[in-house]
């Protein structure tokens, strides 16, 4: 029997090699790659990007500062942080300059329509005073809100790309496509809301409320500007801005501009000549300020760099190429360069 035993050992060995008995390692499963690919994005351009913008409370037009002087400003600047503090006295050198004050308010610090109306001056203890007619928590609530009004309008307008002249040109175009002309107001006896804070917010108003709203927002942008006014042949009163740029003045009608349609540039940029012609006004008696102690004939406007853009019912601006593109009131289109 012991002559079988090596065969038989060999047999078995056979089969369990042929039945998949194998004792060999097999390879380690494969480690799926999860390395992710990084995925480089385009830059968005700063054209395509709202400007950084903060809210500046003590903004002030330097025809104001010129006119009116440091003691001036100083004083100024004390009733808006009375203001912003709910306080109801502040430092004030002069009855003149509480009345002053009441007159910049409108271009400057628009939010003293909200809820004082005008300050007064004590002459007993010689300072300033505003009368609250919100409780506090409601005035500082009024206060965040026009912040936001103020910081939303100009952020969906202006771009971190934008100079001075785009940022004009854009506010512009933004504040007189969204105006609505009050005209009950306009006619009415009865005493309405006509501030430019209301102008600011609610978007709504005539042209004394329109003149400075514009002239804050380009103040907000770094870019002096003021209310003005005048009377035409007729005797009929009529308000719009006054705005610096690239060291020359022009006037700037968002009211008329919003009347037209709101989507042109007819009283963008316009000289006193231009002025005069838009409405038959009298260049001597141009208020500038409401001051009433700076005529037009002492800030004149003659930059005629704008000139073309009267007759533009329709206009895009188009910052990729720096352009505007223009579409006349007879459908001519052409673009205005912005060099």
């Amino acid at each position: 029997m012991k002559k079988f035993l090596f065969p038989l050992l060999l047999c078995v060995a056979i089969i369990f090699t042929s039945s998949g008995c194998s004792f060999v390692r097999e390879a380690a499963p494969a480690v799926p790659d999860t390395t992710v690919l990084a995925i480089e994005e385009t830059p968005v351009p700063d054209y395509q990007q709202p400007v950084d913008f903060t809210w500046k409370p003590y903004v002030l037009s330097d025809i104001y500062k010129e006119l009116y002087g440091d003691a001036f400003v100083a004083d100024y600047k004390s009733m808006v942080d009375a203001f912003l503090n709910y306080e109801g006295t502040f430092a004030c050198s002069s009855v003149e300059h509480a009345e002053a004050i009441n007159t910049v308010s409108s271009s400057c610090f628009p939010l003293l329509g909200m809820d004082v109306g005008f300050v007064e001056y004590d002459e007993t203890k010689k300072v300033g005073t505003l009368s609250y007619v919100w409780s506090e928590e409601d005035h500082n609530a009024g206060i965040e809100s026009f912040k936001a009004s103020i910081t939303q309008l100009i952020k969906s307008s202006v771009m971190k790309s934008d100079n001075e002249l785009t940022k004009t040109l854009a506010l512009y175009m933004k504040y007189s496509s969204i105006i609505s002309y009050d005209y009950a107001a306009a006619e009415s006896d009865v005493i309405v809301d006509l501030s430019s804070y209301r102008a600011l917010t609610a978007y709504e108003g005539i042209c004394q409320s329109f003149g400075p709203a514009y002239a804050y927002l380009c103040l907000q942008m770094g870019i002096d500007a003021v209310t003005a006014g005048g009377l035409s042949t007729d005797d009929t009163a009529h308000e719009w801005t006054l705005v610096k740029l690239d060291g020359s003045y022009f006037y700037m009608d968002t009211t008329f501009e919003n009347g037209d349609g709101g989507y042109g540039l007819k009283y963008f940029g316009m000289t006193t000549a231009d002025r005069v012609n838009a409405g038959n006004y009298i260049a001597e008696l141009f208020n500038i300020g409401q001051t009433n102690q700076i005529w037009g004939p002492q800030i004149y406007a003659d930059d005629e760099r704008f000139s073309a853009l009267r007759s533009v019912s329709y206009a895009m601006l188009n910052r990729e190429q720096n352009q505007i593109d223009c579409t006349d009131s007879d459908g001519t289109e052409w673009s205005f360069p912005l060099e």
